[in-house]
């Protein structure tokens, strides 16, 4: 092919790839928002309706849950992997059945340790028998987080963009809901332990029974190659279960330091302010619902060029995104925290460190799906690991110095050196980065947004003027960057998803 040939077929293949990726992030990011608001009720209802040292308790042995369903979750990345890339429907059926497989059994080994471990975690934490049952429960219920996270995996890896949406970022969390407002009403903070990983298992099964009618998914062990196809998902994969301990101890690791050295509140309310951190983050869940089967099958076929510019793109928008949502959290700091009670209040200094950490992890677009998508699993590993080890060390002495503040801190220097070094790895080896000039106008447009919001703030103080306050900053934020103007590329996306929706509503 001619330059003039390879230039149109990287824009053609570029113009595929972004109208993939924003139309799962268009249609997925009302449900991602649905979701992150039912979470916000969710917590808020517990936080209110019980004592803030019991929420505590609660959601330092779900967070233990959830560290070790995140270490088992390692195995599922090759789900995506490997699916957008099958052959046929066989085996597209093996690589699903096995990789399911392979993920809900280390999840059945890990719950049952953790609910054997339960009286040695209590007494470690020193707590008593309440904690000590929660643990039990969460540990009896693993499975079936898993279980639900894995039937998520098979549908982003299928691109079924409306039922990852409906089971994972609906249902599941209406379901949640449901149990905790049975938990408040009967005054029994054990039964939403029990009753969550029910509804865990519930949605999941509604989920995969799903894909078994409208796409014809079937368990399958057996068949031509099935031995290679398993031993090659199995290799791709343990690197990433391995770096995914680092990873997890990343970003779970703070609860079992706040167990051991400060207080159930103390564990609440990182609970709390980690939430709302996450809210900033949904720019870049929504893009990356379908970067992974995207990215990997350009990256199968090689097309470079086409990846490169996908990502560029992909992380100016991320940065848009977060940047319009971070303002506002860290402005009206006090008025959020105020939504879980007054206990937490106390506490909304720290909030903009939580916020400030997803800032920065966000930053630079989906760097860490990029590392995976393009087989580089073994260099995220290290990246990883070193990371890891050296926020052991920090960690600890930090927390014993200076209590939750100190616990605060290392969550924010982790994401930062972990995306910077993200970052720098994937530059170094596929020569993809995600910084252009354009990547300045979010920061300019954040001036005017910043300066609204405090200024809102300061003439109508409380919760009224944190609504009115953000809104006309997000105003000033969208004209701002109207008037500095958007790249041909976000231009041509933008007519692209409205001639699909015109389409799609008439």
């Amino acid at each position: 092919m001619t330059e003039a040939e390879l230039s149109e077929d990287a824009d053609a293949r570029l113009a595929d790839a972004l109208e993939r990726v924003a139309h799962g992030a268009v249609v997925s990011v009302p449900s991602l928002l649905a979701e992150r608001l039912l979470v916000v009720v969710f917590t808020a209802l517990l936080t209110n309706g019980f004592s803030a040292a019991a929420y505590g308790l609660f959601v330092l042995a779900r967070r233990g849950q959830r560290f070790l369903a995140m270490v088992a979750l390692g195995f599922r990345s090759g789900l995506s992997r490997y699916l957008p890339n099958a052959a046929d429907d066989a085996e597209r059926n093996l690589v699903a059945t096995f990789g399911s497989l392979l993920v809900v059994s280390s999840a059945i080994v890990f719950g049952v340790a953790l609910f054997l471990a339960a009286p040695t975690v209590a007494q470690i934490a020193g707590e008593g028998a309440a904690f000590e049952a929660f643990v039990r429960a969460f540990g009896l219920g693993l499975p079936g987080l898993v279980w639900l996270r894995t039937a998520a995996e098979l549908l982003r890896g299928l691109e079924e963009v409306w039922g990852l949406n409906l089971a994972l970022r609906v249902g599941f969390p209406a379901l949640q809901l449901g149990a905790a407002g049975a938990g408040v009403l009967l005054g029994d903070l054990l039964l939403v332990a029990v009753a969550v990983p029910v509804v865990a298992v519930v949605a999941g099964g509604v989920a995969v029974g799903w894909l078994a009618r409208e796409r014809g998914l079937r368990p399958r062990l057996r068949g031509v190659d099935a031995g290679a196809l398993h031993r090659r998902y199995a290799r791709y994969t343990l690197p990433l279960f391995v770096g995914n301990i680092a990873t997890t101890v990343q970003r779970l690791g703070f609860y079992p330091l706040i167990a051991l050295f400060l207080t159930g509140t103390a564990g609440g309310v990182f609970a709390v302010g980690a939430l709302v951190g996450l809210l900033v983050r949904l720019p870049l869940m929504g893009i990356n619902q379908f970067m992974p089967p995207v990215a990997a099958a350009l990256h199968g076929a090689g097309h470079r060029e086409a990846l490169s510019r996908l990502y560029g793109a992909t992380s100016r928008l991320v940065l848009v995104g977060v940047t319009g949502l971070a303002v506002p959290a860290v402005v009206f700091r006090v008025e959020v925290m105020a939504l879980f009670g007054p206990t937490f209040v106390r506490y909304a200094g720290l909030l903009p460190a939580f916020v400030l950490a997803q800032w920065v992890a966000c930053a630079a677009g989906s760097v860490g799906i990029l590392l995976k998508m393009t087989d580089n699993q073994r260099a995220l590993l290290v990246v990883n690991v070193a990371i890891t080890a050296g926020l052991v060390v920090v960690a600890v002495p930090l927390t014993r110095r200076f209590g939750l503040a100190g616990v605060v801190a290392t969550y924010l220097l982790m994401l930062t050196i972990n995306n910077t070094l993200e970052v720098v790895v994937l530059c170094w080896i596929e020569g993809l980065q995600p910084l252009t000039p354009a990547h300045v106008k979010p920061l300019v447009a954040a001036v005017p947004l910043a300066a609204i919001a405090v200024g809102t703030q300061a003439v109508v103080p409380g919760r009224t003027g944190a609504i009115g306050g953000t809104f006309l900053g997000l105003v000033a934020y969208a004209t701002t960057l109207l008037w500095l103007g958007f790249d041909p590329v976000e231009r041509r996306l933008v007519g692209a998803l409205t001639d699909r929706y015109r389409g799609i509503i008439a």
